[in-house]
């Protein structure tokens, strides 16, 4: 019991002469049933050693038991493993041990099998409240194991706890920031979110502010997010983790007055029906574009007004399907490596590209160089549609500029509207099909195909005089053509469509789910082929891409998606 004294003194002496101005907590039950003591502190994982057990070790098998209920417990870690022993994490949001007591004291059960002994060491350990009552949810424990050497005592290493000012806005009820230093810098988030629907989907906010905090910043400027709430959502309520490491410019400044803040609000949840409906009638002065439900399509068709003041985007069903061409595709390209992708979220894809009336009376503004009120908008740069600073950080995450289409198209409808990724633009273009064109054809011709001349606006059917050389025509009408099984229109031709993902020449191969394409990369990917194009760029596999910039071509379009 002295030596636990002392070694807690020492761990806080040693902290705090390291960062003046925290207030610390260090998990420490100073009870031992077996000479090897534990430190906890939240979020590290707890290491172990075949040193505890003479011979080879063959499994180690760790479980956590309520001292006073029994039945209150878990199986943390059970496996075989190499004599050099390893790591392991404690997930205290983990379903089988979220709803352990934060006051209670439980026994720490190792069992370990060498080929010759097997040995089981019982260790106390608290999970204690945080301040204010508080609860802690992440435990990180350390194991300062001792030699095989009869006699020789563990070295100890300190782990300690920062408790930051923090505050909650919205639907966060509870936010505490913990600093994992002396080990790293960065800072673990835990907040809890309530609701009254069943399983909401939430747009968070992080902020940091120093001293008084007058001026708030985003933490994602200022370092990188990651676990939950790294890409701004998160679905569910109670407690959610983000960890925040902050960029090398912040290590320079004055962190002991951190102040966390988090921020957020229900994503509004799309209105019941096979459709859902945006009606913009409004224009750039409304205060919100109201949002309803169709069961299906009214009767007589998608009349103008569904091409002019009303948005409509068709539900789709997740599903696994094969993204890519075939090896025997007419017209296929290198980039378009077959492989299986599973889509989980519900998608809601535009039943037809954006028209300049509809992005004219969500912006403002017409920057079409083919004027027509039902053709679709054509020279909007992916800048334009997300924007150039917030817009620009997918997929770290999805946030957009305020001032961009899709940042005022959010504002007035409370739904987080997008540009789709690759995968989910040609799941939605292929509606069930696994041929070149999504009426269930392959090509016969790379440049002027019968087939294609049903779906789509192309060189070769009217968006060119090839004999000339001249543009004659260009985009057409939106809807002119004949839809897919989805009744989506003009998923071939008429118009390039932007998607969200960074372009690979590598689309992938093995089985990918919900594919967000790579972190980072100089030009955003393009689907669809347009009225500039041969046959065989308009087929569902075909990728191009352009830099996000890119805004002044005649071909370049939107269509608006919607993942829940």
């Amino acid at each position: 019991m002295k030596k636990a004294i002392v070694l807690t003194i020492a761990a806080l002496f040693c902290v705090t002469a390291f960062a003046d101005g925290w207030c610390f907590g260090v998990y420490f039950d100073g009870r031992q049933i077996t000479d090897e003591p534990l430190l906890l502190r939240p979020d590290d994982p707890i290491t172990y050693s075949n040193s505890l057990a003479e011979g080879e070790t063959k499994s180690l098998v760790i479980t956590v038991e309520d001292q006073e209920d029994p039945e209150i417990g878990a199986q943390l870690y059970a496996s075989s493993f190499e004599p050099w022993g390893g790591t392991f994490c404690w997930d205290y949001t983990d379903e089988k041990y979220k709803d352990f007591p934060t006051d209670d004291t439980y026994v720490l059960k190792e069992t370990i099998k060498t080929d010759t002994e097997t040995k089981e060491y019982n260790r106390i350990i608290t999970i204690l409240p945080e301040p204010a009552g508080l609860l802690a949810i992440a435990v990180i424990g350390a194991f300062f194991l001792r030699k095989r050497m009869k006699g020789l005592i563990a070295v100890l290493t300190v782990a300690s706890l920062g408790f930051f000012s923090t505050q909650a806005e919205g639907a966060v009820e509870s936010v505490t920031g913990l600093q994992n230093w002396p080990f790293d810098r960065s800072v673990i988030i835990h907040y809890y979110l309530t609701s009254d629907q069943a399983n909401p989907t939430f747009n968070v906010k992080l902020f940091g502010g120093i001293g008084d905090a007058e001026q708030l910043f985003d933490l994602s400027e200022k370092g990188t997010l990651s676990k939950e709430g790294a890409d701004g959502t998160v679905v569910g309520t109670g407690w959610h983790e983000t960890l925040w490491s902050p960029d090398e410019s912040f290590y320079e400044t004055v962190t002991y007055d951190l102040i966390i803040k988090v921020e957020a609000s229900e994503q509004a949840l799309p209105p019941n029906g096979s459709y859902i409906v945006i009606d913009l009638s409004g224009g750039p002065e409304a205060a919100s574009f109201p949002v309803t439900g169709l069961d299906k399509e009214p009767e007589g068709g998608w009349t103008l007004e569904y091409k002019k003041t009303k948005l409509v985007l068709k539900k789709i069903d997740p599903a696994v399907f094969m993204i890519g061409s075939r090896s025997e595709e007419l017209g296929k390209n290198d980039n378009e490596v077959r492989h299986q992708v599973v889509l989980t979220p519900i998608i809601y894809a535009g039943v037809f590209e954006v028209t300049q009336m509809q992005y004219e009376l969500v912006t403002g503004a017409n920057p079409s160089l083919f004027k027509g009120v039902t053709r679709p908008v054509e020279r909007v740069s992916y800048n334009m549609l997300r924007g150039a600073e917030k817009g620009a950080n997918w997929p770290a995450n999805n946030k957009v500029d305020e001032d961009s289409f899709f940042g005022i198209l959010r504002a007035k409808t409370g739904l987080s509207f997008d540009l789709p990724t690759e995968a989910q633009w040609e799941f939605a273009c292929r509606a069930i099909t696994d041929s070149a064109l999504n009426s269930g054809y392959d090509l016969t011709s790379t440049t002027k195909d019968l087939d294609l001349d049903e779906l789509a606006r192309y060189w070769y059917d009217g968006g060119g005089n090839p004999e000339e050389g001249t543009i004659s025509q260009a985009h057409n009408f939106v809807g002119t053509y004949k839809p897919n099984y989805y009744g989506l229109y003009d998923m071939h031709g008429n118009v390039w469509e932007w998607c969200l993902d960074w372009y690979q020449a590598n689309l992938g191969t093995g089985e990918a789910t919900d594919p967000k394409g790579p972190r980072t990369g100089t030009y955003r990917t393009l689907r669809g082929g347009g009225c500039y194009s041969p046959a065989a760029d308009c087929r569902s596999a075909t990728r191009d891409f352009a830099k996000p910039n890119f805004g002044d071509y005649s071909a370049c379009g939107v269509r608006v998606f919607l993942a829940q």
